[in-house]
């Protein structure tokens, strides 16, 4: 498992060690197609990163019965789920499969504990979630634009 977790961008900062600790408190997991990761406003205890299959991260608008997808992540190393690396924070949208898939379960709380205890290494897996998070708000801003 070193190796894979190594060979995620999300983890370059991280030393030999560090990924090793990460180990303790990771687990690859599947879900099947139509399974739900996450659900919007459930505690987000875990991140996760998508190794395999397809995610589709949704919301749903006031203006609309149905969920919207703001982004569909297919692309292996893709984080998913950055909510769990808050601490106490709640999932802002929810994580379903849209095909049979594999991921990288990380317990956020255990996660952010060595990000904390190595500063320099948490500053790189940081400054990578806040350019996802960016994404995500720009993807989420042009699927409300376009249902207006």
């Amino acid at each position: 498992m070193k190796e894979m977790i190594r060979s995620i961008r999300l983890f370059e900062s991280l030393t030999d060690e560090q990924i090793e600790m990460m180990q303790a408190y990771s687990e690859v997991v599947n879900f099947r197609n139509g399974e739900k990761l996450f659900q919007v406003g459930h505690l987000a205890k875990n991140i996760y990163v998508l190794l395999e299959g397809k995610v589709s991260i949704q919301v749903q608008l006031s203006s609309s019965p149905e969920n919207m997808s703001i982004v569909v992540l297919q692309k292996p190393g893709q984080l998913v789920g950055w909510s769990g690396l808050m601490g106490g924070a709640h999932f802002s949208a929810s994580g379903v499969c849209m095909a049979d898939s594999r991921l990288l379960k990380i317990d956020g709380e255990q996660f952010l504990h060595t990000l904390q205890k190595f500063p320099e290494a948490g500053f790189g897996v940081m400054f990578e979630i806040a350019s996802v998070i960016s994404q995500r708000l720009r993807n989420l801003q042009s699927v409300v634009l376009k249902t207006i």
